[in-house]
């Protein structure tokens, strides 16, 4: 999610409003922060937005895991880039992401049909994710 801070402003205005809005609207959003820890913890989540692809552990303790190529790869091993955690209550429940000077964005979740949307709050851009359990590859080419 840290490319996506970068990016989120370029990006943000090549998505159509209208498409982020259905994403984004009604009943599906997760309105518990206990519902949206259970929903990532232990899981990868795997995210495309136009060329920007991410593949991020979340562990169960807030550590926020890049899994790059993976553990064994001699250039761009899995490392840990941040934490993860959850606040609010109801319609303000969110997930925040923290990078340290990376910046700190935070999102609504919603549950649609088996896919889950990360609704930007603040300027961050809004993605249809992936859930993987474990740490694994979300296998990008």
């Amino acid at each position: 999610m840290k490319r996506l801070m970068v990016t989120s402003i370029v990006l943000f205005a090549g998505i159509s409003g209208k498409a982020m809005a259905l994403d984004c609207q009604g009943n599906s959003q997760l309105k518990d922060p206990a519902l949206i820890a259970d929903a990532i913890s232990n899981k990868t989540v795997c995210a495309m937005l136009g060329s920007q692809k991410w593949q991020e552990f979340h562990g169960a303790g807030g550590s926020l895991i890049d899994y790059k190529k993976g553990p064994t790869d001699p250039m761009e091993k899995t490392k840990q880039v941040g934490t993860w955690s959850t606040s609010g209550n109801g319609g303000n429940s969110k997930v925040t992401y923290n990078y340290g000077t990376g910046g700190s964005p935070s999102y609504k979740v919603h549950l649609k049909g088996g896919t889950y949307t990360f609704c930007g709050i603040g300027g961050a851009p809004t993605v249809d994710v992936t859930l993987l359990s474990g740490q694994v590859s979300c296998g990008f080419k």
